[in-house]
Order: structure tokens, then C-alpha cells, then sequence
């Protein structure tokens, strides 16, 4: 319901509506909506889990368990539409807390097995920077982004296959790792100079 009707939309009474129950019952369990939000957002990243480590028992060797963890995420997230919606497209305001903040907070377990993953592969393979978290976020802020595109997009008849953008994507991120050098702070501050002085 949040993720179809919007979480703003959707009251406690609506809630015990469509489950069946009375909003009293309801109360009885979560004072309000927000605690219901939290509950299932919670049990979500719990599954995200369970199915990362499932899937990276499977291989042994980091580069693959990299790769495979990557497409499990999307897959998962593809596969669950709505719980990944619950999650990471819910409202700004989580209970005074920032949704950004909210979402790195109850996902750490999940986002620190991410991380951890590209440093082992980035050691195994002899990568350069190979302990640079900026270059661990960017492989899986990259897959991040792909899954929340399909999530929201679904499969699009005239467009390419999504299994097959998701191993390209993978082998052209794997393709960047090995070539590009982490940015220095300075190149982006140039960038950045560059950006404002084209928009005067």
C-alpha cells in the first residue's frame, strides 16, 4: 500500500482495511503508520541479507561472489518491486530522521558486506586502490542505481534485455576498476569549476 498509494496517502485505518482487522487491533500493535514502515523496511533488508550470503556461500573465489552478489541484488530487487519501494523510495521525513540517513543506518550490515566484498576482490585481483572505499561505493552505487531503474521502469518490450544490460554493466564496471585510477579530490573540484563556469 505505501508503495502503490504513497506513504502520505495511506492511513492506519486503510491498512487494517485491506488485512482484515479493525484499527484498533492494529493499534494495539504499531502506534502509527511510521512503525509499520520501519517493521517492513527492517524485515526487507533482513531478506537482502539472507540472500547476499546465500549467494556468496556459492563462491568461493571474490571475483565471482562479486559478480554474483551484484546480479542476486538486482534480481532481488526486480523480483520484490514492492518491498525494495518500502524501503528506499519512502518518504524524506523517517520519524525526524532523514530517509538518506534512515536508509545507510538500518541497511549497514548489508552495505558493510558490499564493501568488504570489493576490498577481498580488490586484494585477490590486485587492483589499484584496492582499499579506496570511494571506488567500493561507485561499484555498488552503479548497481544500486540499475536495480532502482528497473524496479521503476519494469521490462520494456523495446529495450534490450535486462539480463543482458546487467552483464554489461557488470563487465564494464569491472572493465573501469581495473584501468581508472581513483580521482583525485582536486579533479573534482575542477570538474566542478568547469560545471559552474559553463552555466554563466
Amino acid at each position: 500500500m505505501f508503495a502503490d498509494r504513497g506513504y502520505e496517502a495511506v492511513t492506519l485505518r486503510a491498512i487494517a482495511e485491506e488485512i482484515g482487522y479493525t484499527h484498533a487491533v492494529i493499534y494495539q500493535h504499531f502506534p502509527d503508520k511510521w512503525h509499520i514502515l520501519a517493521e517492513l523496511s527492517g524485515e526487507t533488508i533482513e531478506l537482502m541479507i539472507q540472500n547476499f550470503d546465500a549467494i556468496a556461500a556459492e563462491h568461493p573465489r571474490p571475483k565471482e561472489r562479486l559478480f554474483a552478489t551484484s546480479r542476486g541484488l538486482i534480481q532481488f530487487c526486480t523480483a520484490h518491486p514492492q518491498q525494495f519501494r518500502n524501503v528506499f523510495f519512502g518518504p524524506e521525513n523517517r520519524n525526524g530522521v532523514r530517509a538518506g540517513q534512515y536508509i545507510n543506518d538500518i541497511g549497514a550490515p548489508l552495505f558493510g558486506r558490499f564493501v568488504q566484498l570489493f576490498f577481498d576482490v580488490a586484494r585477490d585481483e590486485g587492483l589499484p586502490d584496492r582499499d579506496d572505499i570511494v571506488v567500493a561505493h561507485t561499484w555498488w552505487f552503479a548497481i544500486f542505481g540499475l536495480a532502482t531503474l528497473m524496479v521503476i521502469q519494469g521490462v520494456v518490450p523495446d529495450l534490450p534485455d535486462q539480463a543482458l544490460v546487467v552483464e554489461q554493466t557488470i563487465a564494464t564496471l569491472w572493465a573501469g576498476v581495473q584501468a581508472v585510477p581513483r580521482l583525485p579530490k582536486s579533479a573534482i573540484t575542477k570538474r566542478s569549476g568547469r560545471s559552474r563556469a559553463s552555466k554563466q
